[in-house]
């Protein structure tokens, strides 16, 4: 008894010190991370700057995230961003100084320090094209002072500054703090990636690299570098990771045009010719790409996924085919015009107008409906390829061409008389055996193209165009050939018997729901009559 009261005080006595010592190494950490919190050391005339605004109660909230950002720990103050010369474009007085300052810092002003990014940035289709043309939707169909916080506020990205740089580096990197993390948030993209016609982020969200980071991607330091061939330090991707983040094979960019192989917002779908001599051919842009998305996919579901995404982008550009045909048939009917004053034109129907209905219909059928199709296929968005993309597209077509019929058009009267199913393909079509989830076994069974006794060497014939014109790579043709020879498979046709036993089984769960609903609802007769009577 007396040896276990000795050894419970021993216990007892180990344990306080170990409490104890814990303690004095928390106080010792605590104190080291005081010590080396970094002072912020800036020249005189930043100092009265941040004195002043302090002072006066002016956009303090801007010190408080310059004082916690890089710039402030190496000793980079207000100055050396605002710094003006008499004579500079923004160069103003500040009130109540005797000192100028810039009012707006441009990109010239950062690539004093940032010059590769600078430059990165001017080679890219951010930096590009939204002022040199003035597109009819700004200038003619929406008021001017309602463009100044629409259009103009995301396109604010690519402003052609006095002093010669293009862009604005805060659109993505916050003012005064650029914090990394801000600029990486799929959100800080989502500000101008948004609506119904260029919905982004809603098509990320809808991925399952979105819902990844909507599940976990709060807990990921989103502050991390790229610059040194590293891996990818975070679960799934954000915006940055695939268009400017770098891995283990590729270097961090400010040029996202450098790994984007379609333009695929325009009114047709194309191969990027962009910058060719700099980024390289489109081939060269989409191996960047894959070599991204190689970091978390297999390489077979990659070539597959980009291939079939592709292909939906061909698609894209035969439909719209179709409407390029009936607003230029209808127009040289008369049965639409063009917006004119004093003999001049201020619309193409082809592009845009909006005082007739088909000119409206083909600006939707582009501007909206055909960018979600195009990019859910290509961000994993299946709901916006789908319903928002090509089934709203469908609807643009039968519209556009009841509207013909409606107006005497007998082509068109001939198509809306017809009952066959095939009317609502009247365009070329593209396609790939099968898919890069899988084998479905009964997926490919029943739609009524794959009955027509040579739809896949029609479609053939297309691919095969698409890759002489230079459209699809040689590796793209020899992946959709070894499907095509495989087609069987790739289709799981070839298993269909094979799963007839559960596929049986689920047809007679679904004779029980059918029965259930004709039973419950359409047979029911309910005994109060109707209160409308025609008077």
């Amino acid at each position: 008894m007396k040896n276990i009261t000795i050894q419970q005080l021993l216990i007892g006595i180990f344990s306080i010190l170990l409490i104890v010592s814990l303690m004095i190494v928390a106080s010792v950490e605590t104190k080291k991370t005081k010590d080396h919190e970094p002072e912020i050391d800036v020249d005189k005339i930043s100092a009265r700057c941040i004195s002043c605004h302090e002072q006066e109660h002016v956009a303090v909230t801007q010190i408080t995230a310059w004082e916690g950002s890089e710039h402030a720990v190496q000793g980079i103050g207000c100055n050396e961003c605002h710094e003006a010369a008499e004579g500079d474009f923004d160069a103003q007085f500040c009130p109540e100084s005797d000192f100028l300052i810039a009012r707006h810092p441009t990109p010239k002003d950062c690539a004093e320090c940032h010059a590769q990014q600078v430059a990165e940035f001017a080679n890219s289709k951010h930096a590009h094209q939204f002022w040199l043309f003035k597109n009819a939707d700004r200038s003619i169909f929406e008021n001017p002072i309602s463009t100044r916080h629409g259009c103009e506020q995301c396109h604010q990205i690519s402003n052609l500054w006095p002093d010669g740089s293009v862009g604005e580096c805060d659109a993505c990197h916050a003012k005064h703090s650029y914090d990394k993390a801000v600029a990486r948030q799929p959100e800080t993209c989502g500000e101008c990636h948004i609506g119904p016609d260029h919905p982004h982020i809603e098509i990320y969200n809808e991925s399952k690299h979105g819902n990844i980071f909507n599940a976990v991607g709060h807990e990921w330091d989103m502050r991390y570098s790229t610059s040194d061939y590293q891996p990818i330090p975070i679960e799934a991707p954000v915006c940055v990771t695939c268009h400017m983040d770098g891995n283990e094979k590729q270097p961090m960019t400010h040029d996202v045009s450098e790994r984007l192989a379609l333009e695929s917002q325009a009114p047709w779908s194309y191969r990027t010719v962009w910058a060719e001599d700099v980024s390289g051919s489109w081939e060269t842009k989409r191996g960047r790409m894959k070599s991204i998305c190689n970091s978390c996919h297999a390489p077979d579901f990659v070539d597959t996924y980009l291939l079939t995404a592709d292909l939906v982008n061909l698609q894209y550009n035969e439909m719209r085919r179709l409407f390029v045909y009936w607003t230029k048939k209808l127009t040289e009917e008369g049965k639409i015009d063009r917006l004119k004053a004093d003999g001049k034109f201020f619309s193409d129907p082809v592009l845009n107008g909006w005082d007739e209905e088909p000119e409206e219909i083909m600006y939707y059928a582009w501007h909206h409906e055909g960018r979600r199709f195009r990019h859910g296929a290509l961000m994993m968005g299946a709901d916006f390829t789908q319903w928002h993309g090509v089934w709203e597209l469908q609807e643009d077509m039968v519209e556009m061409i009841r509207w013909a019929a409606e107006h005497g058009d007998k082509e068109a009267e001939k198509w809306v008389n017809s009952n066959h199913p095939t009317k609502f393909a009247p365009y070329a079509m593209y396609d790939i055996p099968g898919s890069a989830w899988g084998i479905n076994a009964r997926a490919n069974t029943t739609p009524y193209l794959y009955k027509i006794e040579d739809y896949w060497d029609r479609v053939k014939a297309n691919v095969e165009t698409a890759y002489n014109e230079g459209l699809l790579s040689k590796d793209q043709w020899d992946l959709w050939m070894e499907r095509y020879d495989n087609k069987e498979h790739y289709l799981g046709t070839k298993y269909a018997d094979d799963v007839e036993g559960v596929w049986n089984f689920y047809k007679e769960r679904d004779a029980v729901d059918t029965k259930a609903f004709k039973e419950q609802v359409v047979n029911l007769k309910l005994p109060g009559e109707p209160f409308y009577e025609e008077k």
